[in-house]
């Protein structure tokens, strides 16, 4: 469940017939498009669609209590019992592929029904469209209304959706409990968690929409695991009505699996991989290798132009020796620019905002190692020895529900996920109980793509939160690096810092070692015999460990760094102030650097890798990283002996536009 109750609805209020108004009902639909109106909106706005459709697709409409043909009916005041009913009603639609669309309050509900078809029939809608609202992560407490005010605004946004309204204060006056209900409810819903869908999802903007902006729009992106498509149409918040001949032939576009082949994807397979920027490609042929045309440019061109999700233009670096000397010449590159992501923007003229409060990866040398200095202690070989049985007891408690469970599982959502992200936020000393509200923003601040104003809000948040955590840390240190650092530092660290050091922490965490463990578990799947040589221990814990960090390299470039003066790499000129990214994955398996490197052998001599950065720049979770893999790798082949995946590879999906490569899920059995 995604919201505060989890019963089933009343009997007797969730009939199709009661919820749905549909001017045509046909007896073997191809497709029914379900749709979810707005705020007080009536299930007629979306009247005209069935006659714009194709043959064999059937539309219907939600219908809302207290509204037309449930006038008589009170609103309902909570976005469980809407979602719980209005799901309840489709269950009986579900002997033909369904899709679901809605308008701004409607997007919500549309999106809570598709969780509860997931959840609790094992269905997924062939397309969930949405428009006019943000995605549900985005739904955060804040002050409550003035009364007068948004009374004002309600009756505006109604009267611009219908004209009747307009010329009508009695009609108005009449329809205004409802609409007062519909907009309390919006504002009290608060998901207790956001799953992502496995359905496709293409999001609407009217380009004149004061109220949903494109970056609204694009934060849907992290809701779904298969497709992302943003397309704008002409008009204002109500654009659903006046371009309704365009929209509907779109929806059924969609509909028809236009969402699956979308440009804007945010997943991808090994099928799909050329339609990946090339800075973050994988191979069509492994998801673990790097594209293939990583091994022509370190022979004929090694260091080559490439183009950023935000437009700005930078230097990729293939090779192993000059993406080494990049890295670990803080003279001459700065990493400054990745102040407000992770992709920077083109530099704005008025250069870039001064680095957040402790984000240490954005400071210069000095500054940088003093705070490195004082990190150091809380991530050393003797501290992960340390940890060391508790992620043993958290490995061995998630393997025993597994097996409890019975196969077939998911390895992601039951092991991968969930193993590293306890460990990881008991050390930095975050309530296990605020996982959850922290998965969406961490989420938002891994991504690639450019939303800028999503990604802010989503610092802000973080930066409020981790706040009251440092506060509770300055008042009663507890035995975690937060703790650790209030003891021994807090009259050198302001509480600004001290929340930029945990929140640096937090995005460069648990999110890389689960990147590592998914993909590294998938690829001794595939490979049987150095799957034997883990499980039978002839491969050295340290040696396989070291071994899967390389051979994988999750993080693909770390960080875009930025030339402080001109200088030369691999005779290619470089302008002070252009970017520059270093591609991990090809600089390891750079044949200058060993032979063989394209091939994952467990018991290797290690190499002298790039996957945990260098110098200044060295992962400070390495070690953690490292003891991570020693545990949990041998364990779960162990404990499930003949794993196997359920599904052809072709099938699973990666995340390259994301700072932590990884799969989406891991479905297995044994």
């Amino acid at each position: 469940m995604t919201g505060v109750s989890a019963r089933e609805p009343a009997a007797g209020r969730t009939d199709a017939s009661r919820w749905l108004l549909r001017r045509r009902v046909l007896s073997d639909p191809a497709l029914r498009l379900i749709c979810f109106p707005h705020a007080g909106g009536a299930a007629t706005f979306f009247h005209g669609w069935q006659d714009r459709v194709p043959a064999g697709t059937e539309v219907g409409a939600v219908c809302y209590p207290g509204r037309q043909n449930r006038i008589a009916e009170p609103p309902l005041t909570s976005m469980d019992d809407l979602a719980d009913q209005a799901h309840a009603a489709l269950r009986g639609l579900l002997d033909r592929p369904l899709a679901l669309f809605g308008h701004s309050m409607g997007a919500v509900v549309a999106y809570e029904v598709a969780v509860r078809l997931a959840e609790r029939d094992g269905t997924a809608p062939v397309a969930l469209l949405v428009s006019g609202h943000g995605a549900p992560y985005l739904c955060v407490a804040g002050p409550p209304p003035d009364t007068a005010a948004d009374d004002r605004e309600i009756a505006e946004l109604a009267m611009a959706a219908d004209p009747a309204l307009r010329g009508s204060p009695q009609l108005l006056d009449l329809v205004m409990p409802v609409l007062r209900a519909d907009h309390a409810l919006l504002r009290a819903y608060r998901p207790v968690r956001t799953p992502r869908i496995t359905a496709p999802i293409v999001a609407y903007r009217g380009a004149d929409d004061p109220r949903a902006s494109e970056d609204d729009m694009w934060s849907w992106r992290a809701m779904t695991g298969a497709a992302f498509r943003l397309r704008t149409l002409p008009g204002n918040h109500f654009y659903l009505a006046t371009e309704e001949a365009g929209l509907v032939a779109d929806v059924m576009d969609a509909c028809r699996g236009g969402a699956n082949g979308a440009a804007g994807s945010t997943a991808t397979g090994p099928a799909t991989a050329s339609a990946v920027p090339l800075f973050v490609r994988r191979s069509g042929a492994c998801p673990f290798d790097p594209a293939e045309d990583f091994a022509r440019l370190r022979a004929e061109r090694p260091v080559v132009r490439t183009t950023l999700p935000t437009g700005a233009r930078a230097w990729m670096v293939t090779r192993y020796a000059d993406a080494r000397r990049v890295i670990a010449d803080q003279r001459r590159f700065s990493s400054r620019a990745a102040v407000n992501g992770p992709v920077p923007p083109p530099e704005p003229p008025e250069g870039f905002p001064p680095p957040r409060p402790g984000v240490f990866y954005t400071y210069e040398p000095e500054e940088h190692g003093r705070i490195r200095r004082m990190l150091t202690p809380e991530f050393s070989a003797q501290r992960a020895r340390v940890l060391e049985p508790r992620a043993e007891t958290l490995a061995d408690r998630h393997l025993d529900a597994i097996e409890r469970a019975g196969p077939p599982a998911d390895l992601i959502a039951d092991f991968v996920l969930p193993v590293p992200r306890l460990l990881f936020l008991e050390l930095l000393g975050v309530p296990l109980q605020d996982a959850g509200r922290l998965h969406h923003d961490l989420a938002l601040l891994h991504d690639f793509h450019p939303i800028h104003e999503a990604q802010a809000g989503a610092f802000r948040r973080l930066d409020a939160y981790l706040r009251e955590l440092v506060e509770t840390a300055r008042a009663t240190p507890g035995d975690n690096v937060l703790g650790h650092l209030v003891a021994a530092h807090g009259a050198e660290l302001s509480d600004d810092e001290l929340a930029g050091i945990a929140c640096q922490l937090l995005l460069a965490g648990y999110a890389t070692i689960a990147g590592t463990l998914g993909l590294s578990l998938l690829a001794l799947i595939l490979d049987p015999v150095q799957a034997e040589l883990v499980r039978d221990g002839r491969a050295r814990p340290d040696r396989m460990a070291e071994e899967l960090i390389r051979h994988l390299s999750v993080v693909t470039f770390g960080k875009v760094f930025q030339a402080k003066e001109d200088v030369t790499i691999a005779d290619q000129d470089i302008a002070a102030g252009e970017y520059v990214l270093c591609h991990l994955p090809s600089a390891n398996r750079d044949p200058a650097l060993a032979d063989g490197l394209d091939r994952l052998d467990v018991t290797r001599e290690p190499t002298p890798h790039l996957a945990l950065g260098h110098g200044a720049h060295h992962c400070l979770g390495a070690e953690l990283a490292r003891m991570e893999l020693r545990v949990c790798v041998p364990r779960v082949l162990r404990r499930l002996p003949g794993l196997r995946l359920r599904v052809p590879v072709e099938e699973l999906r990666f995340t390259p536009l994301n700072a932590a490569y990884g799969v989406e899920s891991l479905p297995v059995a044994w």
